[in-house]
């Protein structure tokens, strides 16, 4: 040791490291031992530079937030700091003199004797984790550092202890360890893996739940080249790139993608991930991956009932619909025509009748594979309807159509076999070419009318629309013109049919259908009259004059109808009617007016309604919905809603389209699996369903055995005026014939 005169002396000056302490600060000193050498000159003071040097030492080690004490061999207490004093609860005095056995507890297993063991044998002991006792009896966990003391001569004469309290950091780690636990059994439950990745120092963490959802070993080391193997080969360049976005500055990444675990399965995640920058620097990524692969089979396997026609696996009536506007807006931008080709079995009746529905859906699949081997490869091919199919093709002209439809008519004129039995058939053609104004809509009717007389000629080669085909124009613009006038001159009429309860058939509600008695044409059906209404923007006081009647009529029937109190009413919405910023007072005012009770409403909009635009339609809804009215989605099934929409909107019924309920019964075997489908989705929602255009008994029977509410159809009635409803109740399950009364129609309001 060198004094402050330059002079070395022989010391030996033990301090014992202390674990988890920064260095070089002073923590403790063990012991002082002179070496033999010659005596230093004292000061003026009387103190040797050693002396005062040790008394230096001394000072920091009193200082010392740590327990240090000493003790000779013996185990008595020689030394004691204020550390040891706050640790322990006892003063210098109290503890100086007594045995180091007070600071252990009664119960202590057989680690201080292993320590005393070492002590003796002039080894140390360092970081020990043990329970100490306080003064007033409470236990203390600390760790502890013993280390031997030693004489001139090399031999052990004491120890010192320098003990430091982890109580709260052992509760903070058994906390933390707690919260980590419970953070992976919720992980587990809701199949949630996270990754924390430290950017400066490169270490990875991967929760159990990533490594199970990866389907890989917990025990593999979580690696940047572990995590690009499990990445589905398709999705890996798309994933890769969004994650180097994100890594650059991006925003918090949301991806939906693929992983091909080890074994070979697929699965989907939603991963969402944020990037913690400091000054720039990429600093922490964070990322949390959830697995979504039974919500994605169940949305896809909604979109093929919504899209598929399941018999034939080509595109059904909603897609068909969908690719016609669009083949519509592409030839409008290259100056091109669409064509529809709009084919009809000739005779399928028979063929169902007279050799059974099995033999019938084997010629339908039959058909759909030679039509598929007749068209070109961008056509499209969809099943409209029972034996109905359609192709619609782009960019076409009436020579290209013709030849088309000829190779249809080579290709079905081939035998069929139909369970062992040679069959031949054939198909009638309606042809149809835009002309720059149609809508699909409209082009399926020319080349459905065109169908209609390739039919009745016999011709199997196709026939062209024009328009001398039908008075379908015609009668369009008559009606267009008179249609303003048609409720004060009191044409229009609205028509009731009943909805009933599936089990018990009590008439449950009814519908409100509008229709047009025309002069000239007799009771026109609103498909013809509403898309003139809404092209117009009549449909809008059309749409409250049907309100304000159909409710006022339907509370007289619940006011003056024995057994009738409970009855509801439909009132169907128009896609215009929903965009109308005033539908939310006209319901309200309507309700107000006939002083119904709001939850005896319902208000019916179709599928493909809902859709046209989704955030408006959501909040007209839930504005409606507020006033306590029933919300329905009419025709489902032949739109395009996804589970993930459907469960947004505020509905409360799904009623299921005719064309799924009319294979009921045996006339479609892949009908009854869409309708159990629907059934059990809107269960699992919450929602009621309704079964439309039920004719047959054997269908009745179907809905009853699937467990549909209600139903209605003219199996029960067809749509009725108002003076036939209170008769026809009167009849009905459930009510008093004797008390029901006749009732009026009421006037124009």
């Amino acid at each position: 040791m060198s004094r402050r005169h330059g002079r070395r002396s022989p010391y030996t000056v033990r301090m014992p490291t202390l674990p988890d302490r920064p260095s070089p600060a002073l923590h403790a000193v063990s012991g002082v031992s002179e070496e033999p050498a010659k005596p230093s000159e004292p000061s003026e003071s009387g103190e040797t530079e050693d002396t005062a040097y040790l008394q230096q030492l001394a000072s920091l080690v009193e200082a010392s937030a740590d327990a240090i004490n000493g003790a000779d061999r013996d185990g008595i207490i020689t030394s004691w700091n204020a550390g040891a004093e706050a640790l322990y609860g006892y003063s210098a005095e109290e503890a100086i003199g007594r045995s180091v056995e007070m600071l252990t507890p009664a119960h202590s297993s057989g680690a201080g004797e292993s320590m005393t063991k070492a002590l003796a044998g002039g080894s140390g002991v360092a970081g020990q984790r043990v329970i100490a006792r306080h003064k007033n009896g409470s236990l203390i966990e600390v760790s502890l550092t013993l280390s031997p003391v030693f004489d001139a001569a090399g031999d052990v004469v004491g120890s010192s202890a320098v003990a430091r309290d982890i109580t709260e950091e052992q509760r903070q780690r058994a906390a933390a360890e707690h919260a980590r636990d419970r953070l992976t059994f919720a992980q587990e439950i809701a199949h949630v893996g996270s990754v924390e990745v430290n950017m400066i120092t490169g270490h990875r963490w991967w929760s159990d739940e990533y490594f199970r959802i990866h389907g890989l070993a917990i025990t593999e080391n979580p690696t940047e080249e572990l995590w690009h193997s499990v990445l589905h080969p398709e999705d890996r360049e798309r994933v890769q790139q969004v994650w180097q976005e994100l890594e650059a500055g991006g925003p918090p990444l949301k991806l939906v993608h693929r992983i091909q675990r080890p074994n070979g399965e697929v699965r989907w995640v939603h991963t969402r991930a944020a990037a913690e920058h400091n000054d720039g620097v990429l600093v922490r990524l964070l990322e949390t991956v959830v697995d979504i692969t039974e919500r994605k089979l169940a949305e896809e396997a909604l979109e093929r009932l919504a899209f598929q026609d399941p018999l034939t696996g080509l595109a059904n009536r909603a897609l068909l619909l969908n690719c016609i506007e669009l083949a519509l807006e592409e030839a409008g931008q290259a100056a091109t025509r669409v064509g529809v080709l709009f084919l009809d079995v000739n005779r399928f009746k028979v063929v169902n009748d007279g050799l059974g529905h099995a033999a019938g859906d084997s010629l339908l699949v039959q058909l759909a594979a030679r039509l598929r081997g007749a068209v070109w490869p961008t056509d499209t091919l969809a099943r409209f309807a029972g034996d109905e199919f359609v192709i619609v093709c782009g960019s076409i002209g009436p020579d290209d159509v013709h030849e088309l439809a000829g190779r249809i008519a080579t290709a079905v004129r081939a035998p069929f076999d139909l369970l062992g039995q040679e069959l031949f058939v054939s198909v009638s053609i309606g042809i149809a070419l835009s002309s720059g104004s149609d809508s699909a809509e409209s082009l399926l009717h020319e080349a459905d009318a065109a169908m209609y007389v390739a039919k009745q000629s016999g011709t199997a080669e196709g026939i062209l629309f024009d328009q001398s085909m039908h008075r379908r124009a015609e009668t369009r613009l008559d009606l267009g013109s008179q249609l303003p006038r048609a409720v004060e001159r009191g044409e229009m009429e609205i028509h009731y049919q009943p909805v009933v309860d599936v089990l018990s058939h009590r008439p449950i509600a009814f519908e409100a259908l509008l229709r047009w008695k025309h002069p000239k044409y007799g009771l026109v059906s609103p498909c013809h009259f509403i898309p003139i209404a809404e092209e117009t923007g009549l449909i809008v006081p059309l749409g409250q004059w049907v309100l304000d009647t159909a409710l006022a009529q339907a509370q007289e029937w619940r006011s003056r109808i024995s057994g009738a109190s409970e009855l509801r009413i439909a009132v169907n919405l128009s896609a215009r009617q929903l965009q109308d910023a005033g539908l939310f007072d006209t319901v309200a005012d309507a309700i107000g007016r006939a002083g119904i009770d709001p939850a005896a409403v319902e208000l019916e909009i179709t599928e493909s309604t809902l859709m046209k635009d989704v955030d408006r339609s959501m909040a007209t809804l839930t504005r409606l919905r507020s006033l306590g009215v029933g919300l329905s989605v009419d025709d489902f099934g032949t739109g395009y809603s996804s589970l993930s929409y459907l469960s947004r909107f505020p509905v409360t019924t799904l009623k299921i389209d005719r064309s799924f309920v009319e294979g009921l019964g045996g006339a479609d075997v892949h009908a009854q699996p869409i309708v159990a489908a629907v059934t059990v989705m809107a269960a699992a929602l919450g929602l009621d369903v309704v079964a439309e255009g039920v004719e047959t008994p054997d269908q009745l029977a179907e809905l009853e055995k699937l467990e549909v509410g209600a139903a209605q159809g003219y199996l029960w009635a067809e749509a009725m005026p108002p003076g036939e409803v209170a008769p026809w109740l009167a009849g009905a399950v459930g009510f008093d014939g004797e008390a029901a009364l006749e009732t009026r129609p009421l006037a124009s309001l």
